[in-house]
């Protein structure tokens, strides 16, 4: 990992096609409603020939409501991988929706509030994780931190898994892809890709996970991201391991 520096050089070398980037407190900025920066920084990318996916754990339909309003997305990872539109315009792929039923029959037991459900994704606050981890005790799901919530996913579902399924709709290689993130919920797409990166206001294991660590939070560290490492990219010399 470095700290607003060169990234340490991917190996083994990888072609970049694509790069992935998570959307709350990572393009946006918490509560952000403006997309011109956002817009700005994915039209740079697209002027350097990169495909650009959202990798996301809020919701298909925000998500995709959110991308109609962007230019240059050609691939949407929503729900922390479980539901994938690739290329934008196609019809989404849907993993884990009977597991998703079997969570929400345990769940409507207790009639709690403050509970948001996607297409598969079940989303409370992290004060009710433990209460929740017992009532799906025994299914075959996985409780995933993000930020001040819990998503009770499908086990195996992830931005990473979501990622290679967006990957080979888009007829692109396993690693081809950078991607850069914030949160607990992005660092097995991070650990995937061939270049990481994490904004400076990304949670600790993030930044002990990438390449990459960038100066600015939010939307300005996806920039520097994108014009550093990104941008420099093709001119690195001979790969050197990644640390852990």
């Amino acid at each position: 990992m470095t700290d607003g520096q060169s990234p340490l050089r991917p190996s083994p070398r990888q072609s970049l096609m694509v790069l992935a980037v998570d959307l709350d407190r990572t393009l946006l900025p918490p509560g952000g409603t403006s997309l011109g920066s956002a817009s700005k920084v994915l039209t740079t990318v697209h002027r350097m020939g990169l495909k650009v996916v959202l990798a996301s754990g809020r919701e298909y339909h925000w998500l995709a409501a959110l991308a109609a309003k962007l230019r240059f997305v050609d691939a949407l990872v929503a729900e922390n991988g479980a539901v994938v539109e690739a290329p934008v315009g196609g019809r989404p792929r849907i993993v884990g929706r009977a597991m998703a039923s079997r969570v929400r029959r345990r769940l409507a037991q207790a009639r709690w509030t403050n509970v948001e459900y996607g297409e598969v994704v079940v989303s409370v606050p992290r004060s009710m994780g433990p209460r929740v981890g017992k009532l799906v005790k025994g299914l075959d799901v996985a409780l995933v931190p993000n930020a001040d919530r819990v998503m009770i996913l499908p086990a195996g579902v992830s931005k990473a898994s979501g990622m290679q399924l967006a990957l080979r709709a888009l007829h692109l290689g396993s690693r081809s892809f950078a991607a850069i993130g914030d949160g607990e919920n992005d660092i097995p797409l991070l650990r995937e890709a061939a270049l990481s990166g994490a904004v400076s206001n990304a949670h600790p294991r993030v930044v002990a996970a990438v390449d990459y660590v960038c100066r600015a939070p939010f939307g300005a560290g996806v920039e520097e991201f994108v014009k550093g490492p990104l941008a420099n990219y093709p001119a690195l010399g001979p790969p050197t391991p990644r640390r852990r």
